[in-house]
């Protein structure tokens, strides 16, 4: 059964901007060591954090609340399996089952989040 869906749109400009001016403190504050690609082509380095930040977003809509009090941004991390495919690891004891898909285009990053009983 569906409980929740959450969606979130990212302009890479707009997260480059952040990005540029906070640099490291911007990516201990929201993501993971794991999260963090390895990339040097700073376009893919840039769009793959938006679309990560995007499904944190995604992630806490579907689940209702938002982020604050519940959920915090490093309570959410955003992986990928050895083929790519995205996937949410939730700090949580209540683990429920999250479905996420992620896209990309040269302006911007989609995130959609479903939660599942």
């Amino acid at each position: 059964m569906i409980l929740g869906t959450g969606i979130d749109i990212v302009e890479l400009d707009r997260f480059e901007k952040v990005y540029l001016k906070y640099g490291n403190r911007l990516l201990d504050k929201i993501f993971t060591p794991n999260e963090i690609p390895k990339y040097k082509n700073k376009n893919k380095f840039i769009s793959t954090l938006a679309g990560k930040f995007a499904a944190k977003e995604a992630a806490s809509k579907a689940f209702g609340t938002g982020l604050g009090k519940f959920l915090n941004f490093r309570d959410i991390s955003i992986l990928n399996t050895r083929n790519g495919r995205p996937y949410i690891k939730i700090k949580t004891k209540n683990e429920k089952r999250l479905h996420v898909s992620i896209s990309h285009s040269n302006r911007d990053a989609i995130a959609v989040v479903i939660l599942e009983d």
